[in-house]
């Protein structure tokens, strides 16, 4: 339990009952809590708060995305005001289920608008609430959300990070960097710019605390050996030693219980478009760039979000550190012509085993080659089963609201009022490989194809 250094939570209640109150507030209550007394301020603009709150089973899921917004309406004199009051605007967000048919029409009419007026998307940070099944959208108060950022969270400090991406007015590559305090605030602030301006670039956080960056291209669109790494505590960003090669449109990770960058796939600047099928990995206690050869075996498919690294505790077995692919059919097909996977199982032996897997993507989206934003849901401490694993997943081509589950699927679920956004919650069980889709009513101002995507606990 958290240490209080000022007694009466709250009046005529234990300070123990109260904290068990306090923690079920939902988040998005949080912000008002606040402004309550100086009590209920500090305790929750404290990072222990929100740690209890993970310990207990109470915290929430949230799912971050970048997003193409629909063509801007005009804002009524309500929201007018709302921007004036505060840095941080967060949209009323329907529950599932109860979004309007007329809704719907206006977003796809504002679609077509843009499109015929050839304007640049504009982009923003949209929230999934796992638990609570709710859509929020929050402004950011220094304007435009660069296209194509990344998006990663720190769950060790509750914060979120937009990194790199294009100017959205001259699409230009910049270097901008803004953190989301998500336990003090939630707050904006523009940190330290990368050392070097970048887009489709690689991007993981390593260690719990250091955000590394790798690849992408430049503003004459040169692909990039240079990688760099972000202290968020220090608000300093270091030059790494280059990779070996170019990578442009490559994909970054960290597998479970190891602190090494993966650089995985992209494509140097003669070679637009033809994938490699290495992957670099960066070693911080050595500073040392390794390759793997045979990681990606797919030159005409961009690794970008279609994977996720899991861990899985087999009681029959080491722990293992297993990559999750989420292909279609003919991704599948195309990944057997090309002989099967060796995933560096072999660059550890005497350590623990990793390995990668192949999941089928529901039948409902899986008729042409479909873009994949896949994102891994954490677990709370309090009646977790270690032995399941929940992945969010969104896709370019939408279904009409049914989800069929794969071969090994234990169970298949439908929403008959959605019009098939294509977005669904897969739960795997890694004791034996089955899996379970169920499909994500989403509103349709929410509905774009998100470019980068990632998960905190709060």
């Amino acid at each position: 339990m958290i240490e209080l250094a000022v007694r009466n939570l709250i009046p005529g209640l234990p300070d123990e009952i109260a904290m068990e109150c306090l923690i079920r507030v939902p988040y998005i209550f949080h912000s008002n809590m606040k402004s309550v007394c100086h009590t209920w301020q500090n305790l929750l603009s404290s990072l222990s708060f929100y740690q209890e709150r993970i310990k207990s089973g109470t915290a929430e899921q949230l799912v971050c995305q970048i997003q193409p917004l629909p063509s801007p309406s005009p804002p009524s004199q309500e929201e007018e005001e709302e921007e004036e009051d505060s840095t941080l605007v967060v949209s009323k967000f329907p529950r599932l289920g109860n979004i309007k048919k007329e809704d719907e029409d206006q977003h796809h009419q504002q679609q077509q608008v843009q499109e015929i007026n050839n304007t640049p998307l504009q982009y923003g940070l949209s929230i999934y609430n796992y638990n609570n099944q709710t859509w929020q959208r929050i402004r950011p108060n220094f304007g435009s959300v660069p296209m194509f950022c990344q998006c990663v969270t720190l769950q060790s400090c509750g914060k979120l990070l937009l990194l790199g991406g294009w100017d959205p007015t001259t699409l230009e590559p910049v270097p901008d960097v803004y953190v989301l305090d998500m336990v003090k605030g939630p707050s904006w602030r523009r940190a330290a710019p990368m050392l070097v301006a970048r887009s489709f670039f690689a991007c993981a956080v390593v260690g719990g605390g250091k955000v590394f960056v790798a690849g992408g291209h430049d503003n004459q669109k040169n692909a990039l050996k240079s990688a760099e790494v972000y202290d968020v505590e220090a608000d300093e960003w270091r030059m790494l030693p280059e990779m070996e090669e170019e990578r442009d449109e490559c994909q970054g990770m960290c597998l479970d219980g190891d602190d090494r960058f993966w650089v995985v796939s992209g494509y140097g600047t003669e070679s637009q478009g033809r994938f490699r099928d290495d992957a670099e990995c960066y070693d911080p206690a050595t500073g040392i760039w390794s390759k793997i050869d045979g990681v990606w075996p797919f030159p005409s498919i961009s690794p970008r979000g279609t994977t996720t690294p899991i861990a899985s505790n087999n009681s029959t077995s080491r722990k293992q550190c297993q990559w999750l692919w989420f292909l279609s059919k003919e991704q599948q097909i195309l990944q057997q012509q090309h002989g099967g996977l060796n995933l560096i199982a072999k660059e550890y032996e005497g350590k623990e085993r990793k390995v990668s897997s192949i999941v089928g993507l529901p039948n409902t989206i899986v008729g042409t080659s479909p873009c994949v934003s896949v994102t891994r849901l954490g677990d709370c401490a309090k009646g977790n089963n270690k032995g399941e694993q929940r992945v969010f997943v969104m896709t370019g081509n939408g279904s009409r609201g049914t989800s069929s589950s794969s071969s090994s699927s234990s169970s298949s679920s439908s929403c008959s009022e959605c019009e098939g956004e294509g977005a669904f919650i897969m739960e795997r069980d890694n004791r034996n490989g089955n899996t379970k889709w169920t499909h994500v009513h989403m509103p349709a101002g929410f509905s774009g194809f998100p470019y980068s995507a990632s998960h905190i606990l709060i």
